[in-house]
């Protein structure tokens, strides 16, 4: 629809008092002047809770300046804001939008999703006193202009914040960037290309939440805070994590190169880890055990040796389902070559390969016994003697 030219139809009050709890505008084309025209609705939706625009178009630099009668001064009891694809033409000329600071300063859950966002102003930053969820994924956020969004003072209420798939480069500095963020609890940084880990690093001090997966991480080090009780670290380099986190309820390092289990001891109360696609072997009772308290594992579509030791423990491990969630289904065999593809459930090996010492020592048994009854037979028929006579 194209509202570039939209007029709001004046009306009091009393006509109209409309339930709406959501509005939502997709592929619509906007320009400064309608948009002023379309926050004359809010006098006439007293109950709506969200507002969303989608794939829209917006021609204009933010020039938001109605007439001083026509001013709309907050959203009522809108708390959710939600942007995605947002064009903008002339988005490098976009004004610092002083002129809508009083409307959101109510809103609690803000996403602005690709919508080419560089900056969001200091003194923006700190009128959205309300704002718990912020959510600036695909975007063109860097350190520099962080620095000046995340101000002292900025998002007091903030306890979410996204930035997936932005221009971050350093691990270290955005840390330090948040650090104004005093009840920022969960941090989304994925999908940007850090540089290699420090090993010290500082964060806001109630942080729980860290994302940090499809960054190209090869290591992680002690910059990951202790206070965690959720990292994903999904989608890297890594073949090691032997890091101490004893808070930590939920691991997520599926994709990576690990080639064992971590060390169930370095997470006292683990709940949830997920260690999918990785190159995985095998793993035993021993390891599993090694988490006091784990009650969820997901290690499908690893690259799986269906040895002895691994088929008799699933073997003897009827409850396997309720702690892998993806068992059998995600468990194949990747060697011997004779059990390529088998679901590890399923496999069944060969004498010959579980019981290779007992079987030669079954043989060398017989051999002996063979030949002692031999010897005994020589010396009772005097064999010695025919065979010197023979020679």
């Amino acid at each position: 629809i194209n509202v570039a030219n939209f007029r709001f139809s004046e009306l009091s009050a009393e006509e109209i008092n409309a339930p709406m709890k959501k509005l939502a505008f997709r592929n619509a084309d906007l320009t400064d002047e309608s948009f002023n025209e379309l926050l004359k609705l809010l006098r006439y939706t007293p109950e709506l809770l969200q507002a969303e625009f989608d794939d829209c178009a917006l021609d204009g630099v933010g020039d938001f300046q109605p007439s001083e009668s026509d001013i709309v001064r907050e959203l009522g009891k809108v708390e959710t804001l939600i942007i995605r694809r947002l064009h903008i033409p002339r988005f490098y000329s976009f004004n610092d939008l002083r002129s809508v600071y009083s409307l959101l300063e109510k809103v609690k859950r803000i996403t602005v999703e690709s919508s080419k966002v560089f900056l969001v102003p200091c003194e923006f930053s700190q009128r959205l006193r309300s704002l718990e969820f912020l959510d600036l994924s695909e975007n063109l956020m860097v350190e520099e202009y962080l620095r000046n969004s995340a101000c002292e003072g900025a998002w007091p209420s903030l306890q979410t914040l996204i930035l997936s798939q932005n221009y971050l480069k350093s691990i270290e500095r955005t840390g330090e960037i948040l650090l104004t963020l005093k009840n920022l609890t969960g941090l989304d940084i994925s999908r940007n290309s850090f540089r290699p880990m420090p090993d010290t690093c500082r964060w806001p001090p109630k942080m729980r939440f860290l994302n940090l997966s499809s960054t190209g991480i090869w290591a992680v080090k002690t910059c990951i805070p202790q206070t965690l009780e959720v990292l994903d670290v999904s989608n890297n380099n890594l073949d090691s994590f032997s890091l101490f986190l004893p808070r930590l309820r939920e691991l997520y390092l599926s994709r990576n190169k690990l080639k064992t289990l971590p060390d169930g001891s370095l997470f006292p109360v683990l709940l949830v880890m997920k260690i999918r696609e990785n190159a995985l072997s095998t793993f035993s009772k021993d390891q599993l055990g090694s988490f006091p308290k784990l009650e969820t594992l997901e290690a499908g579509d690893n690259h799986f040796i269906c040895s002895c030791e691994l088929l008799s423990f699933t073997l003897g491990q009827p409850a396997l389902s309720q702690v892998l969630p993806d068992w059998p289904d995600s468990y194949l065999c990747n060697s011997p070559p004779r059990l390529r593809g088998q679901r590890v459930q399923e496999a069944r090996p060969s004498v010959l390969e579980c019981h290779q010492a007992l079987l030669v020592s079954g043989v060398c048994c017989a051999l002996l016994l063979l030949i002692l009854l031999i010897a005994g037979l020589c010396h009772h028929f005097h064999g010695l003697w025919y065979l010197r006579m023979m020679w």
